[in-house]
């Protein structure tokens, strides 16, 4: 028998149908992965929501005070999903954005480093972007309880108010200050992306 002999089929399989194909699929997966993760939020948010309402329903009419950490709850919660969903539309967008550039990508164009660079930094500009939702839900927040305390009965014109106002003037300047920095640390990482 010869050593040499040649099989009928292709010895080389197409770099460039496979992973796209099979790339699609993973996004197809993810996409509804995506769709039941936001019902299981949903769903998470009407029961929270229902709980928190029997619960006020059996203690309507006690007289224990501070009740209002109870709306406090069910809108932190529901704040919270808002940002998770939020968030995971920006993971399917970057799982988009990465096939989209799988399928685009030629190793023969001219143009591989400015592909990739351009890649990169639409994918810091889905951090940064992620970065500033949550900060931006961390300071609504702040100013909802904030604003919820000084609304109590008692609490108008005491020290607790002007803490208060102080907390919530210390947040959103630590919140400005997180934003900035975020933007001066995205900053030299797309210009390295572009040299």
């Amino acid at each position: 028998m010869s050593a040499t002999v040649k099989s009928t089929k292709p010895e080389i399989i197409d770099l460039t149908v496979c992973p796209v194909a099979c790339a699609t699929l993973y996004q197809k997966g993810i996409e509804r992965a995506v769709e039941a993760g936001k019902i299981s939020l949903d769903l998470a948010v009407q029961q929270n929501a229902e709980i928190v309402a029997s619960i006020k329903k059996a203690l309507k009419g006690s007289s224990l005070p501070g009740l209002f950490i109870l709306d406090l709850a069910v809108e932190a919660l529901a704040g919270l999903v808002a940002v998770q969903k939020q968030l995971l539309d920006l993971g399917l967008e970057q799982s988009a954005a990465a096939l989209e550039a799988l399928k685009n990508f030629d190793l023969t164009s001219g143009d591989v480093k400015a592909d990739i660079a351009s890649a990169f930094e639409a994918s810091l500009d889905r951090s940064l972007v992620a970065q500033s939702t949550v900060a931006e839900f961390a300071a609504k927040q702040s100013k909802s309880v904030s604003e919820t305390l000084k609304q109590q009965p008692g609490i108008a014109g005491t020290a607790a108010e002007t803490i208060a106002d102080s907390v919530q003037r210390s947040f959103d300047t630590a919140i400005g200050v997180q934003k900035e920095m975020l933007n001066i640390a995205v900053k030299p990482l797309k210009a390295s992306a572009r040299a």
